[in-house]
């Protein structure tokens, strides 16, 4: 494993907090391997809670070259987009085509070819990309019980065990995860987390203890690690009540709900904190714990905090889970497990006495037994595995006839892919009330009522150059007014053209018999809609209007008002039906126009979010 090519499918991001991950692709840089970083492309559907990882994700994927960019030297992290529908067929084909198509673009680009695959996800994309990719060698990582840490996930079972048949190599990071693996799995190494020593020895000789933890009152009990749905948070809070005169100090992400946490008083939320800090934290404790709820899930997790806090010499106090327990019957006397949460809390009590005293034969084993497991030691075994296994396949007869039948049964298949889901996407788009659905979305029914005023916009967000729009808004407008909505229209247009749009409107509406001095025209051309609604604003403004109703293009009316509220939140914005607004019931049919139009103000809508604009 030097100067070769590696891929990681990894199941974070990179910006995600220290994990196994990033110490393996550092690792294999520093062999003098390059490394291709997939960011992860999700285990489950999306979630509400998910909105701030999309952003970070469209963020990373616009700043970079098309999702690609490099973090150090040999170090390139990819941020696909993808359709978050893990196992739906028409969305892993369409997920399939783009990402395969991307990374073997990049591949060719970077001359980065025959690499060694390793897969943290054994998702249905996942191994999608792998039969895409001519790999060296297939390795399936398995660093959890993915598919039981939650419901959403159960579907990943059988994708599992095929990726556990298909893999050349299984490594895994505990003993209830080799079993399953064993099932299916002819190659299947135990390397489990270790620990960066150097690192904390570093610290444990000559960091100082953080500021914000110092300021705290000892004794200090702390976690560190992601706040996750794992974390057994009754059993915090009646530590933290049964010992008031201590400080409990949790330094790590929320993925869960922390509020109850939040309010106790001697419970401090300390958040992330870069890798290379955690040694000094931990340094700041007199207990160290590893508080996880007992699940199937967690019985088989390897907790990579473990030796972390034993290279620091800490007492380390943890609930009753597998790899915990065989962790101190093979080093016995460096950790103490509670069977039940009082039996914990005792524990937790016996460890803080135990840590006056500061036995340094103690603290001495404690590190002894850390730098049993460090991850310079783990990956060594890697990379001792790999080596053997790629010169047995390079070994192995290759038939050309065999290769040459599997490329073209290859390419047969995914073109038979390709039509089959470009049939499907047709008969889906233009046959059904998808496109309805997705753009009645950005339709707005407000009930019209009396009003200031009436805006009039005349744009409607297509990108021809052709916009004849305006008549219909003209219509609109005499309709509103007529009906005495609002004594005032004012009419503004994105498009400066040699016959103004608004001008024309202005004609129209005095023909059907609208007062002079009711007509405001706005004679500047903004050059969007969140500039259009800044330069009315100022108008509405100086005639002291507090509420208007707003004409503009029905699928351009979402965008319209969202802007208005951000804007100026104390005007009371209306946005009613007008002549061209689709039925509000199921339409199942759909033209090229219509889907440009609403493809357009999605686009606008999710450019706006990025600009804070709405």
């Amino acid at each position: 494993m030097k100067n070769n090519n590696v891929v990681i499918i990894s199941s974070i991001d990179w910006s995600t907090h220290w994990q196994m991950h990033h110490q393996l692709a550092t690792s294999m840089i520093g062999e003098g391997n390059r490394v291709l970083f997939v960011e992860n492309t999700g285990a489950r559907g999306p979630r509400l809670a998910d909105i701030g990882r999309v952003r970070e994700r469209i963020i990373n994927w616009v700043k970079s070259v098309r999702g690609f960019r490099e973090v150090q030297p040999g170090l390139t992290v990819f941020s696909p987009l993808f359709l978050p529908f893990p196992y739906s067929r028409v969305a892993r084909g369409l997920n399939r085509f783009v990402l395969s198509r991307s990374v073997k673009q990049w591949m060719r680009s970077a001359h980065f070819h025959n690499p060694v695959i390793v897969t943290f996800l054994p998702t249905p994309l996942a191994q999608a990309l792998i039969k895409d990719i001519d790999a060296a060698l297939v390795i399936y990582y398995c660093v959890d019980n993915m598919a039981g840490s939650s419901p959403e996930v159960q579907q990943l079972k059988p994708w599992e065990e095929m990726l556990f048949r298909q893999a050349d190599l299984v490594f895994v990071t505990s003993a209830a995860i080799r079993e399953r693996a064993e099932e299916y799995a002819k190659h299947v190494f135990a390397f489990p987390c270790g620990v960066d020593f150097s690192k904390f020895a570093h610290a444990l000789e000559r960091a100082d203890i953080p500021d914000d933890l110092a300021a705290f009152p000892s004794p200090v009990i702390g976690y560190v690690g992601a706040l996750s749905g794992v974390l057994d948070q009754t059993l915090l809070l009646e530590m933290a009540r049964q010992l008031p005169f201590a400080t409990f100090v949790l330094v790590g992400p929320f993925f869960t709900d922390v509020a109850r946490l939040k309010t106790c008083e001697n419970i401090k939320l300390l958040g992330p904190r870069p890798h290379d800090e955690i040694p000094a934290y931990i340094k700041g404790f007199d207990v160290a714990l590893i508080p996880y709820l007992r699940t199937a899930f967690t019985d088989s997790v390897y907790s990579c905090k473990l030796n972390e806090y034993l290279a620091m010499g800490k007492a380390v106090v943890s609930t009753n889970i597998r790899e915990v327990r065989s962790f101190a019957e093979r080093s016995p006397d460096t950790l103490l497990i509670g069977q039940d949460n009082m039996d914990f809390i005792s524990k937790v009590t016996r460890a803080l006495d135990d840590a006056h005293i500061r036995s340094k034969v103690v603290t001495d084993n404690r590190i002894a037994v850390a730098r049993e497991n460090t991850w310079e030691k783990r990956f060594s075994g890697i990379v001792e595995v790999i080596d053997r296994h790629l010169l047995l396949k390079s070994q192995q007869p290759v038939s050309w006839k065999e290769s040459l039948a599997k490329y073209y049964k290859d390419a047969r298949t995914r073109w038979a892919e390709r039509i089959v889901i470009i049939v499907s996407l047709y008969l889906i788009i233009f046959t059904t009330p998808l496109v309805w659905f997705v753009g009645d979305q950005l339709v707005v029914r407000h009930e019209p009522r009396k009003t200031d005023a009436i805006v009039v916009f005349s744009g409607n967000g297509e990108t021809s150059y052709r916009n004849n729009s305006y008549q219909r808004r003209a219509l609109d407008a005499v309709r509103f007014y007529k009906k005495g909505y609002a004594p005032h229209i004012y009419l503004s247009s994105g498009r400066n053209q040699d016959l103004s749009e608004v001008e024309v409107i202005k004609l129209y509406l005095l023909e059907k018999g609208v007062s002079p001095s009711a007509i405001h025209i706005l004679d500047q051309y903004p050059g969007s809609t969140f500039e259009n609604v800044q330069m009315v604003t100022r108008q509405l403004r100086q005639q002291g209007a507090h509420s208007i109703i707003l004409l503009t293009a029905p699928y351009h009316g979402r965008r319209a008002l969202w802007t208005w509220r951000k804007e100026t939140p104390d005007l009371l914005v209306y946005t009613p039906a007008v002549v061209d607004t689709p039925a509000a019931t199921p339409q199942w049919s759909a033209n090229v126009d219509q889907i440009r139009i609403i493809s357009y103000e999605y686009a606008a809508i999710a450019y706006n979010w990025l600009q804070g604009r709405l």
